[in-house]
């Protein structure tokens, strides 16, 4: 600065006249900036996209409704999801194959069309209770079981639980041993090789439906029996096919999931493990309450005690579906021992937890 305006001016330290003016003016252009930094950040739009949401009630189910919670979640994250309805899960699974959907919410059956590894948590006596199935969906949203939870372009990012699956019957006496079910008609879903498996080793006659004819099936009589989990018991109306003479079996055939699944690259690359850590830490416990009050909505008089004979036969039923399912490779094997693992760390007497089955003994 020139001497002679010294005088005038004051020196520029910063105690001076004009350090202060000069330290104030810098705050100023500084905090001006950040306002337009963060004015430029929140009025960036949010990037919509399709969700395709599968529940057998439509808008007004369980599953829609939860569902909701992940829309205003995903709103933070940055992106606006457009939720529909679908009450037919075949036609849900076909519109975001073809590229409908940027992600969708569907039951593990269907997923494991698209992600084998996640699909096979719904297999056929894989688990048998809601802590059990906490126990594997912690497991698959943990950073090392990341890579199986991507397959040929798709992602599950979520899941959650849908119920426990049961037999239905017409009639109760159906439900006494595997030899009453013998010739029986009973409804399974087109595609689901798990369903088709039991009704052919039971020697029963399998009845190709969907999730939208299921229910009409059973109720009108066309089919003898149905699985299905406790939601569809008031949902899908199967308590009138049941009347007065129908029951069902107090038994766990599988554990029903449902799966938010997306077109990776719809999505940045770490929107699944961000996804899945938040599903399972806000919505599994949303979806419990609800299917543990569709369990205790079904009138006592509907549910059919198994004797300890017949459900180990059932048990051992299951067990060989499962084990013809491994050699088909329709299930994943890292899934199927995981399920294997899991079974017997909560009941280590299994028969199965000492066999060289499902991919080895497991204790």
């Amino acid at each position: 600065m020139n001497e002679t305006l010294a005088p005038v001016c004051g020196a520029r330290g910063p105690g001076s006249l004009l350090g202060r003016a000069y330290t104030s003016a810098l705050s100023l252009v500084f905090g001006l900036g950040l306002l337009v930094i963060t004015a430029t950040v929140s009025a960036a739009p949010a990037k919509e996209r399709t969700f395709c949401i599968f529940d057998p009630v439509g808008a007004n189910g369980v599953f829609y409704q939860i569902a909701q919670n992940y829309v205003i979640q995903a709103n933070a994250w940055g992106y606006k999801l457009k939720p529909r309805a679908y009450t037919d899960e075949q036609v849900a699974a076909r519109d975001f194959k073809a590229g409908r959907c940027d992600l969708a919410a569907l039951t593990g059956i269907k997923t494991i069309n698209f992600v084998k590894f996640a699909g096979s948590l719904d297999m056929v006596g894989g688990l048998q209770t809601y802590d059990q199935e906490r126990t594997a969906i912690r497991v698959m949203s943990s950073p090392k079981a990341a890579p199986y939870m991507q397959e040929n372009g798709y992602e599950v990012v979520g899941v959650m639980p849908f119920g426990k699956v049961f037999i239905f019957a017409r009639r109760k006496q159906y439900l006494d041993s595997l030899a009453d079910s013998a010739g029986k008609k009973i409804a399974v879903l087109t595609g689901d090789k798990q369903q088709t498996t039991i009704v052919d080793a039971a020697g029963a006659s399998a009845v190709n439906a969907s999730i939208a004819t299921f229910g009409p099936m059973f109720t009108n009589g066309s089919v003898d029996m149905a699985f299905a989990p406790a939601i569809a018991y008031d949902g899908l109306e199967l308590s009138k096919g049941l009347g007065q003479q129908g029951g069902i079996a107090d038994l766990v055939l599988s554990m029903l999931s449902v799966q938010i699944i997306v077109h990776q690259g719809r999505f940045p690359d770490d929107f699944g493990a961000r996804s899945r850590r938040w599903v399972i830490d806000h919505l599994f416990d949303k979806a419990l309450v609800r299917m543990r009050a569709a369990e205790d909505d079904v009138l006592p008089r509907h549910w059919v005690d198994i004797s300890p004979q017949n459900k180990a036969r059932y048990v051992e039923l299951l067990r060989r579906a499962r084990g013809d399912l491994w050699a088909s490779g329709w299930y994943d094997h890292r899934m199927q021992h995981l399920l294997k693992k899991i079974r017997c760390d909560s009941d280590s007497a299994r028969a199965e937890c000492s066999q060289a089955t499902e991919g080895g003994a497991a204790n």
